[in-house]
């Protein structure tokens, strides 16, 4: 929790014995080369653990409020030094911590343990801050989860200030300038979010959530990544130099100098300097002649860039609830054309298309009040918030996207569809949309097109009807598949059914090109969720079918190399189900 590494472990490392030099095998989540030191997410430091006498309740109850008034006097530099380059606003980080300091009822709690139980400061501060950690994590609600990491912030600050003088504390605050790889025992976005606020070089962890909504927050910010490290927590301690190989998915800890050298060269040849002008385009095809379409999966405006650097056809996936969730509130329209217009003026003329704001399931914001349930995943998200809750929200977003449209290529792709109805549903909105824009006289495009997500099994059995409707398709496997196998894809325990070879699986990939085909439309079907970035998978989604990938840009060199290695003609996929 707070202070202590928990007990339970995974089973012994998976090591290749060096003289010095600990290998770890995991697997990768964002391709790239990271060296640096180490640095622990999982917060862990010691807090001293003493019983007082009666005769020093009132000192040590003061020594507490003292430690509180030089972290609030100082909460300004924290935040400056520790979330720099946090796509979270500054202002909005100042503002959740400014209102736990303030906490009365929080401070009464910890002032009454030390008189009640006889604990020192730091102690009953401890006790304090693990039991809401505890509830927060209980709810496994990534909104609240990540609410636990600022308890921690709040706790680990105090703890400091705690420290015999006011220089201890200030000197906690600096950081000494090496590169970080930063570690985890979990994969969630708030992690991920505080290795971004670290310039971390690159991340590892003992999780195999490879497919969770944080791996894909580590793509879309490109910071190479590697998972499924069993026994990483007990091989690595703070300040150790640490390689993260996410091309071949290792991680070496205390390398031998050989080793770093070895990988500094390596680093170097991988490398595409930023500062060199975005190129046109480069087209894909297999080695017998079949040309693949390759577009982008984003999260956010900056990464357009990564798009025009990996030289791809355009943008196949915009996620826009991704700077929903960090902003922690729903833009405005004018706000939301701003970015839109940004994008797709970026683009240079590719395509883009824009998804929705996919919120609910794991993907929740505070004010945000229809996605519960004992599964929310199952319940009010994606477009079924629109129709069922929010139209209003939905309505916003369609103007902002027609309006910045105009003179653009631009789709508007609607997540969690379940039949043909919700499709004749949205089209009737997006109509009444275009009508009001219309009396308003402001130009907007009407050459846009309209897409669904097939991420619901319902939808991909349905997927001829839906694509008689729209003017195509991205295919979720992600979220398909979880729904398909009845696994949920950030449950660690489930994880084996997570299989994107599962043969009743590859069936119903099949069974959606080919309704495609049959209605000469399977040029409109795009494959956009991860297993489309796993180089190893790329032949096996070409021989069902598919020719249209938006995978994570990073990822961009290793698939072209599958799809230039692959010969359709030799051999062919038909999956059948016994």
């Amino acid at each position: 929790m707070i202070m202590k590494m928990d007990e339970k472990r995974l089973s012994e490392p998976t090591r290749l014995e060096a003289e010095t030099e600990i290998k770890l095998k995991g697997a990768t989540i964002c391709p790239g080369i990271g060296i640096g030191q180490v640095r622990i997410l999982d917060r862990e430091f010691i807090v001293p653990r003493n019983e007082i006498l009666e005769s020093q309740v009132q000192s040590e109850q003061q020594r507490y409020s003292e430690a509180v008034k030089t972290v609030s006097d100082h909460l300004h530099e924290h935040i400056e030094e520790t979330h720099t380059g946090s796509s979270l606003s500054s202002s909005l980080i100042l503002k959740t911590h400014e209102a736990m300091l303030t906490d009365e009822q929080f401070h009464k709690a910890v002032i009454s343990r030390i008189s009640t139980e006889y604990k020192n400061a730091a102690w009953a501060l401890e006790v304090e801050g693990e039991q809401i950690v505890a509830g927060l994590e209980a709810s496994r609600s990534p909104y609240l989860m990540s609410r636990a990491e600022d308890i921690r912030d709040l706790v680990a600050s105090i703890v400091d200030a705690l420290s015999p003088t006011p220089k201890t504390y200030k000197k906690a605050l600096r950081q000494d300038g090496e590169l970080k790889v930063c570690i985890s025992d979990n994969l969630f976005p708030s992690s991920v979010m505080e290795a971004r606020r670290f310039h971390s070089v690159a991340f590892a962890t003992e999780s195999a959530a490879l497919s969770s909504h944080a791996a894909i927050l580590l793509k879309g910010f490109g910071i190479p990544a590697v998972g499924g490290l069993r026994g990483l927590r007990e091989s690595a301690a703070n300040g150790d130099q640490i390689i993260v190989d996410a091309v071949n998915g290792v991680v070496i800890i205390r390398p031998e100098p050989e080793t770093v050298q070895r990988y500094i060269t390596l680093k170097q040849e991988l490398e595409v300097p930023e500062k060199l002008p975005p190129s046109p385009p480069i087209s894909s095809r297999t080695k017998d002649g079949f040309d693949i379409h390759l577009m982008a999966n984003i999260n956010n405006p900056d990464q357009i860039q990564l798009v025009l650097r990996n030289r791809l056809e355009g943008v196949g996936l915009f996620r826009t609830e991704f700077f929903v969730l960090e902003t922690e509130s729903f833009p405005t329209e004018q706000e939301q054309f701003d970015i839109y217009h940004q994008v797709f003026t970026a683009a240079g003329g590719r395509r883009v298309v824009v998804r929705t704001f996919d919120i609910g399931g794991d993907k929740q914001i505070p004010d945000l009040h229809y996605c519960t349930g004992q599964n929310p995943a199952l319940g009010v998200r994606g477009v079924r918030r629109h129709l069922l809750r929010r139209p209003d929200e939905l309505q916003t977003q369609l103007r902002a996207i027609l309006l910045a449209a105009v003179g653009f290529p631009v789709g508007i792709l609607f997540p969690m569809i379940t039949t043909v109805d919700d499709i004749r549903e949205i089209k009737r909105l997006l109509e009444s949309v275009k009508e009001e824009l219309r009396a308003e006289d402001r130009p907007f495009s009407e050459e846009i097109q309209i897409g669904a997500m097939i991420e619901i099994p319902a939808a991909a059995i349905s997927v001829g009807d839906i694509l008689a409707e729209v003017d195509f398709v991205n295919v979720g496997t992600n979220d398909l598949l979880q729904y398909f196998v009845a696994a949920d894809r950030d449950n660690d325990v489930v994880l084996r059914y997570e299989n994107f070879e599962n043969k009743a699986f590859l069936w119903l990939l099949g069974f959606i090109i080919e309704r495609a085909a049959e209605l000469g439309k399977e040029e409109n079907v795009t494959i956009c969720g991860e297993v489309a970035s796993h180089p190893e998978l790329v032949p096996l989604l070409l021989r069902l079918g598919f020719r249209s990938l938006s995978i994570t840009p990073t990822s961009a060199q290793p698939v072209r190399n599958a799809i230039e290695n692959t010969d359709l003609c030799v051999s062919s996929i038909k999956p059948t189900v016994n």
